[in-house]
């Protein structure tokens, strides 16, 4: 099974109802696999709205480097260090 979830969409100028680029793709087969395309500012925030916890997330791909796509990269690096992640990206 495949669950798609859309957490951000807008470009350029986020408003009070979209986000920055995100999009989270979960693959259920005998695991959960977690992962994130673009991570635009504010994901984080959108990742916690949505109930997913950024610690799951396996991969991020940054679809094309506007930084309306990948602002919020290290900041969620330095949370899930600051969460003592072990797991690698």
């Amino acid at each position: 099974m495949i669950v798609i979830t859309f957490l951000g969409t807008v470009s350029g100028i986020p408003t009070l109802d979209r986000n920055h680029p995100a999009i989270v793709l979960e693959h259920y087969t005998n695991t959960r696999d977690v992962l994130l395309f673009d991570c635009g500012e504010g994901t984080q925030k959108q990742l916690m709205k949505a109930g997913i916890s950024f610690m799951q997330i396996s991969k991020i791909f940054i679809t094309h480097w506007h930084a309306d796509h990948f602002a919020g990269l290290i900041p969620m690096i330095q949370t899930m260090n600051l969460e003592k992640r072990k797991k690698p990206l």
